[in-house]
């Protein structure tokens, strides 16, 4: 929403990068988890699926009770699928976004303890390191600069497992 033109895009420069496509299902806050998008998500054609849901989660709690189903949704038709979480992309977090980062991290402990090996973690403390304080037109929504950031952590992964 705050790139200054849509190719510049985190989606959008990882897609040139790659000569790929991508499908962005930005639902801007509306989607909260709901069993029926995580449906619809899982039935999707991917080569990978990068979950960035965390800010789309009104509250911790309501991560907590999502984020993890949510996850387990889409893995179970997608057995082999490369799945990245995401936490909310912010160089400095205060104690909520630190409790979100932990649920986060929490889906993906307990699925790497169940034996997924194609399960990766990206926190946005690291999407943001390029770009720092300055990432951001408001502390959330990503500028220009926190796109490249995130495009250049995100994409380098992505080039490790795709």
């Amino acid at each position: 929403g705050c790139a200054s033109r849509p190719g510049n895009s985190y989606e959008s420069i990882i897609s040139q990068r790659f000569d790929m496509d991508y499908v962005n299902l930005g639902f801007s806050g509306s989607a909260k988890a709901e069993d029926e998008i995580a449906e619809y998500i899982s039935g999707l054609d991917m080569s990978v699926f990068v979950y960035d849901y965390d800010h789309n989660a009104p509250t911790a709690e309501h991560l907590k009770e999502t984020h993890e189903k949510m996850f387990k949704t889409i893995r179970k038709s997608n057995p082999d699928l490369p799945i990245v979480l995401l936490s909310r992309p912010k160089f400095t977090l205060n104690e909520e976004e630190e409790k979100r980062l932990e649920i986060i991290k929490a889906t993906y402990k307990n699925a790497i303890g169940n034996g997924d090996n194609n399960v990766y973690l990206i926190d946005g403390r690291e999407l943001m390191k390029m770009a720092e304080e300055e990432g951001t037109v408001d502390g959330c929504h990503p500028n220009d600069l926190g796109f490249a950031s995130m495009a250049k952590e995100l994409g380098d992964l992505l080039e490790k497992i795709i």
